[in-house]
C-alpha cells in the first residue's frame, strides 16, 4: 500500500511531511543527507533513547566527519552493529568494544547475520546510516533486512538515515531473485538494480516482507530527486567497500560483479576495479570491437591491459595476480543513459563467444549473483543478450510498479 504523506505547512519557514513512517523535512537551502536532517530537526526521537548504530566508514556526514562521532557528542550510543567489511573498513568481522569509543561492536558478516534478542539489550532504536551503491548483490541491505526483521521481533524501532543512489536514481534492471537461489548476495526479490535509495528500500522491506508491523522511520534527505546525479552534491568520496575506488566503479559494479562467477577478471587489483575487465586469454582489441559494434547506451569500451596486483582485503581476492592480463575499460559517456547490467550480460555473452578460454566457474556462483540460474544456462546455451534480457522485462515491469508504492522522492 503506497504510503501516505501528510503535509504541515508552517509560514515563512519549512516544510514537513509526517506519516506513521516517514520523516521528511525540506528547505530552500543545499542538499543535506538523512543523518543531517535526523540530528538537527527530530532530535526528539533520540532524546532519551539508548541507541543502537548501524555503520561503517561510509557514514559519514557532508563534512566528511562520522556520524557516530556526531552522534555520540548529543546522544546515547549504547551499542554499533558492523556489516560486512567492518566498522572501519579492515574487515574486522568478530565482536570487540571500539577502541577510539568505548562501545561495543557487533559484527553482522560472518558467523551472524543478524543481531540477536541479547545484541539488543540496551538499545530501544536501531538507527541505520550506511552508502551502499543500488545493487541486490551489495550485502549492506541484507544487513538493513536482518535488522529490520530483528527490531520487529524485539519490539525496537528503527530510523534509517536516507542516502543518495549512485547509479542513475530510475534505473532498474535485471533477473527477479529466484528463491532456490538466493543468498547473503541475493536475499530480496528485487532486481540486481533496484534504484531505490535506501530509504525507500527499507519501506519496501517493511511493507512486503514484515506486513508494515515494524516502527520504521525515513529520515529524508533534503533536496534530492531520483533524477540528481550523485557528482553534482559534491559529496566527500568514503569508498563504501575496499574495491569502490570511485562512483564510477559503483556505476560499472552492477554489471560487471557477475565476473565474480567466471573466470574473467572483474579488475580488483588494478587502479579501477569492475572498469577494468581482462583476462590473459582474452584480446582487448578484438573484444573492445564487438562491444563497440553492439552500440549500447551510454558507454563505450577501450581495449587496455592490466596487471593485477595483492590487495589488502582478504574477501574476493584477486585473479591472475602477477599476469598480463588483456581486456577493456567500460568508459561511461552518459550516466543517465548507461544500463550497466545489460552490458555485463553483453559482456558475458560475446566472452562465451569469442574465447576459449572463458569459463563460468563451477560452484555456479554467478547464479547467487544474478539471482536466478536462468542468466547461466541461456549463455551456455548460446543465447544471445537480446534474447536473455528480454526473457525478465514482464517481471521488471511488475517489479516497477510495486517499485512505485514505496517511492519517497520524485
Amino acid at each position: 500500500m503506497k504510503t501516505k504523506i501528510t503535509a504541515i505547512i508552517f509560514f515563512f519557514l519549512l516544510t514537513a511531511f509526517n506519516s506513521m513512517n516517514e520523516m521528511h523535512l525540506r528547505t530552500e537551502n543545499n542538499f543535506r543527507l538523512g543523518n543531517e536532517v535526523l540530528i538537527s530537526r527530530f532530535q526528539s526521537m533520540l532524546v532519551n533513547k539508548k541507541i543502537g548504530l548501524i555503520t561503517n566508514k561510509s557514514g559519514v556526514t557532508q563534512d566528511g566527519k562520522l556520524f557516530l562521532d556526531a552522534l555520540i557528542k548529543e546522544f546515547n550510543v549504547t551499542k554499533i552493529f558492523s556489516p560486512e567489511h567492518g566498522l572501519r573498513g579492515d574487515d574486522n568481522e568478530s565482536d570487540f568494544t571500539d577502541p577510539v569509543t568505548g562501545i561495543p561492536v557487533v559484527s553482522l558478516y560472518g558467523s551472524k547475520k543478524k543481531p540477536d534478542n541479547a545484541d539488543l539489550e540496551n538499545t530501544d532504536v536501531l538507527v541505520y546510516d550506511i552508502q551502499d551503491v543500488g545493487a541486490r548483490f551489495y550485502t549492506f541491505i541484507n544487513t538493513m533486512f536482518y535488522c529490520i526483521e530483528s527490531a520487529v521481533e524485539n519490539n525496537k524501532e528503527v530510523i534509517v538515515c536516507d542516502r543518495p543512489l549512485i547509479p542513475y536514481g530510475r534505473y532498474t534492471d535485471g533477473f527477479m531473485l529466484d528463491e532456490e537461489v538466493s543468498s547473503f548476495v541475493g536475499l530480496l526479490n528485487i532486481p540486481i538494480a533496484y534504484g531505490m535509495t535506501c530509504g525507500e528500500l527499507a519501506n519496501f522491506i517493511n511493507g512486503e516482507y514484515f506486513q508494515s508491523k515494524c516502527k520504521l522511520n525515513i529520515a529524508m534527505m533534503e533536496n534530492y530527486s531520483h533524477g540528481t546525479d550523485y557528482g553534482s552534491l559534491n559529496l566527500p568520496w568514503i569508498k563504501p567497500s575496499p574495491n569502490i575506488y570511485y562512483p564510477s566503479s559503483a556505476v560499472s559494479y552492477l554489471g560487471t560483479c557477475l565476473f565474480e562467477g567466471t573466470n574473467f577478471s572483474e579488475g580488483r587489483g588494478t587502479e579501477r576495479p569492475f572498469e577494468y575487465v581482462g583476462a590473459p586469454y582474452c584480446d582487448g582489441d578484438i573484444l573492445a570491437n564487438e562491444m563497440n559494434n553492439l552500440n549500447l547506451k551510454g558507454v563505450s569500451f577501450e581495449s587496455i591491459t592490466f596487471t593485477p596486483t595483492v590487495i589488502t582485503s582478504p574477501s574476493n581476492p584477486p585473479k591472475y595476480v602477477g599476469e598480463l592480463c588483456k581486456g577493456v575499460f567500460i568508459n561511461v559517456t552518459d550516466k543517465n543513459l548507461f544500463e550497466p547490467v545489460k552490458t555485463g550480460i553483453a559482456l558475458l555473452v560475446t566472452l562465451n563467444k569469442l574465447f576459449p578460454g572463458f569459463e563460468i566457474k563451477k560452484n555456479n556462483f554467478i547464479d547467487k549473483l544474478a539471482g536466478t540460474s536462468d542468466l547461466r544456462t541461456m549463455i551456455v546455451s548460446g543465447n544471445s543478450f537480446e534474447e536473455i534480457t528480454d526473457s525478465y522485462k514482464d517481471n521488471l515491469k511488475i517489479f516497477g510498479f510495486k517499485r512505485d508504492n514505496y517511492i519517497l522522492y520524485k
